[in-house]
Parts: structure tokens; C-alpha cells; sequence
């Protein structure tokens, strides 16, 4: 019984400390990946953001912050706090839905990211990483009193949402990846092969939503890339942006 109680109070830490380490990534690449254009954006040179990108990256930026305070509360115990600030994140996660497509459409709308970008391709990036989330957050709230398929699924959307900065960060070290979107990608894969180690060392097999959310995650990452250079999604992308 000791020997069971000592196990559990072990795992319990390591799972504490893995998805707590995971949403601290989570958002410093979030910051890290913003920082040039929003976070720092009154400190350097570069054009005054519209109302519509500020209100997004407030959105965006309380998620973060939101996900990183539940990671907090699950550590330290206050499993009441915690449900209730998850019925809080409910309906922020439909107003980062809702904006997140906006705003992809908008940047596409008028001419963002770098010069001479095909935008109709691009949109494809930032739509789909949006209906990831949705899907993934959906799963999460069913899942919630399912603490183990909950916080996967929580931690796998809310790294959909981190490819986008991550794809920044793409840019910022030059990998050999064009466009940035697919270096974001598979930077966050990085996080899910994590998650998959983790499984494996702590339960010595992967959990059933890693399996799911992540081989979602995975598998649908080739899927984007073909779908943005299909003449059905360009002409619907153009339609969109029009």
C-alpha cells in the first residue's frame, strides 16, 4: 500500500510538472513569436495595428494566460477554481474561434505577412489551425471530467493556436522551410512527440486522446498543405478575401 501510495504521489508530480513545463513553452513561444510585431510593437519600428488585430491579440493573449492559470490551479489542487474558471474558458474559446477566423481573413484581405505571399494559399494555415482548436476544445469540454483525456486534448488545442507564432519563430531563425506555416508545424510536432514520451515513460503506453488528438494533430498537417494549392480551396479562399 505504501509502495502504491509513494507511486501515485510520483506520477502525480510528474504529471503536474509535464503539463505545467508545457503551457510555461506554450506561451514564451507565444510572446516570443509576437513579440517583433504586437508585444513590442510600440517599442519599434512597424505600422500602427488596427483595432480589430489588437482586440485578436488581447483574445489571443488571454487564452495563454488563462491555460497557464488552469495548468496552475490543477498543481496546486484547487480542482474548484479551476472548474470554474473552465466554464470562463468556455466562451473565450468561441471568441478566439470567431476572431481567429476574422482576422485570418482580414490579414489576407489586406495584403499581411510578407511581401508577395499567395494569399488565397496562405489562408488555409490560420483557418485550419482555428478548426483544429475548435475540435479539440469541443472534445476537451465533453471530456472534462476525464482528467486525463481532458488536459491532453487542452494542451493539443491550445498548441494549434501556438503554430502560428511558431511559425514566426520559423522566420526569426531562418529554418529551410517555405513557407513558415510548415516550419510552425512541425515545431509544434516537436510538443507532441513530447506529450508521446511522457505517455510512454509514465503509463508505458500512449493515452487514447494522444492517440486521437495528436494523430489528428499530425495527419491533417500534409493534409493543409494539398488542400491550399487545390484549385476548390483557392477559389473558395478568393471568395472569402474578396
Amino acid at each position: 500500500m505504501a509502495t502504491m501510495a509513494s507511486t501515485a504521489r510520483s506520477f502525480g508530480a510528474e504529471d503536474r510538472a509535464f503539463f505545467g513545463g508545457a503551457a510555461a513553452v506554450l506561451l514564451l513561444a507565444t510572446i516570443i513569436g509576437f513579440a517583433p510585431t504586437y508585444y513590442l510593437a510600440p517599442f519599434v519600428a512597424v505600422p500602427a495595428l488596427a483595432p480589430l488585430v489588437h482586440l485578436h491579440g488581447a483574445v489571443f493573449t488571454a487564452w495563454m494566460l488563462l491555460y497557464c492559470a488552469q495548468t496552475a490551479l490543477i498543481a496546486t489542487g484547487r480542482r474548484d477554481l479551476h472548474r470554474n474558471a473552465g466554464m470562463v474558458g468556455a466562451g473565450l474559446a468561441v471568441v478566439v474561434v470567431v476572431l481567429g477566423v476574422t482576422i485570418a481573413i482580414y490579414s489576407a484581405r489586406t495584403g499581411g505577412g510578407p511581401p508577395g505571399r499567395n494569399q488565397p494559399v496562405f489562408l488555409v494555415y490560420p483557418i485550419t489551425n482555428i478548426l483544429v482548436f475548435a475540435g479539440l476544445v469541443t472534445a476537451a469540454v465533453i471530456n472534462r471530467t476525464r482528467a486525463g483525456h481532458h488536459k491532453r486534448l487542452m494542451l493539443l488545442a491550445t498548441l494549434a493556436l501556438v503554430v502560428t507564432p511558431l511559425a514566426r519563430i520559423s522566420r526569426m531563425l531562418h529554418l529551410p522551410f517555405s513557407p513558415p506555416a510548415i516550419g510552425g508545424m512541425l515545431l509544434a510536432d516537436i510538443m507532441v512527440v513530447a506529450l508521446m514520451v511522457f505517455d510512454l515513460r509514465t503509463r508505458g503506453r500512449l493515452h487514447p486522446a494522444t492517440v486521437a488528438a495528436g494523430g489528428l494533430f499530425v495527419l491533417s498537417e500534409p493534409l493543409r498543405v494539398l488542400l491550399g494549392h487545390s484549385d476548390a480551396w483557392q477559389s473558395f479562399a478568393r471568395t472569402l478575401i474578396a
